[in-house]
């Protein structure tokens, strides 16, 4: 399962470096725009004034706007150069300041979605004040805005304060294997609004954070997976625990990711037709079913190779001496 989840993450950081290289060429592009129109300043601005449409048609009118748009669009596209600028160079600080623990990488990834929001914002006013709009009014009236829009926003809103206090307080952080509502899987990031969590499939839920207030984080402390294996009741129990007693460096040994262990824990139960014997070991919660697996793979080897009797379902038929038809 860990080798799945690494695939998977595998794939998610390279399409994150996809739109990563895709922003860099929309920055590229418009520093070389942004460049050309400050060293062609003068002459641009010419153009722009001298342009005449010539004869009076419906072509040339619409020519003559579009000429006169170029300050406009010129001035947009070295908003938009800016703000991709900052983006890119504030994503390098943040990845070498909040960088290490688990604790700071998911502040870091709290605080870039915040600074993200908070760029683009101010970066579509400025273009709406290049367009002609009176963004003081805009600014003036946002107060208003607030209100009415608050009174219908506030699951956003809730969303926002408990994505804080998750991140604040510590409890749960990117790269901590969770169950939510019965649902289990890696904390991909804590945003502003939403946690995104990815199982072992591959499967993605995103849940609001509001909504997350009751979850169980098998990370903080090492998981414990256990197996029962049966034997028949003709078996000695006190020779397959010395068997074991003999035999767990060898088991060991076929357990790479296991941590400490593997253990005998006793007779977990007597069943009808069997005698259950508990086994259990520790490992990573991201290896907890695959350690699972090769504890079965183990033990069956190792009962194997010591004839240890494992029962099976199978129906014993008793007739009863000298009846007859």
């Amino acid at each position: 399962m860990a080798q799945k989840t690494d695939s998977l993450m595998e794939k998610q950081m390279k399409k994150k470096k996809a739109i990563r290289v895709t922003g860099i060429v929309f920055l590229v592009i418009f520093a070389a725009i942004s460049v050309l129109s400050l060293i062609f300043y003068n002459e641009i601005d010419a153009f722009v004034a001298k342009f005449t449409p010539g004869e009076d048609t419906e072509l040339n009118k619409l020519l003559s706007d579009l000429v006169m748009l170029i300050p406009r669009l010129i001035r947009s596209v070295q908003i938009l150069f800016i703000v991709l600028l900052l983006l890119y160079l504030l994503g390098i600080i943040y990845a070498s300041i909040f960088k290490g623990t688990p604790r700071r990488v998911t502040i870091g990834k709290l605080v870039s979605s915040i600074t993200k929001g908070v760029l683009w914002i101010v970066g579509i006013l400025f273009i709406l004040a290049v367009w002609g709009m009176d963004v003081s009014a805009l600014i003036a009236s946002a107060g208003v805005l607030t209100l009415i829009i608050g009174l219908g926003m506030q699951s956003l809103i809730a969303d926002v304060v408990a994505g804080v206090f998750l991140v604040c307080d510590g409890a749960l952080q990117v790269g901590d294997v969770v169950v939510i509502d019965g649902w289990r899987g890696t904390v991909q990031e804590i945003g502003i609004r939403t946690t995104r969590l990815i199982n072992y499939s591959g499967d993605i839920r995103v849940a609001n954070n509001s909504t997350i207030t009751t979850y169980i984080n098998q990370s903080r402390v090492r998981s414990c997976p256990t197996v029962t294996i049966s034997i028949t009741y003709q078996e000695d129990v006190r020779r397959v625990e010395k068997l074991f007693e003999e035999n767990a460096q060898k088991i060991r040994e076929m357990l790479p990711l296991v941590t400490e262990g593997p253990y005998y824990w006793g007779v977990n139960a007597l069943s009808s037709s069997s005698v259950d014997l508990l086994f259990a070991a520790y490992c990573k919660e991201d290896d907890f079913f695959q350690v699972q697996r090769d504890m079965n793979r183990a033990l069956r080897i190792f009962f194997m190779e010591h004839n240890i009797d494992i029962p099976f379902p199978q129906v014993v038929v008793h007739e009863e001496a000298g009846k007859t038809e």
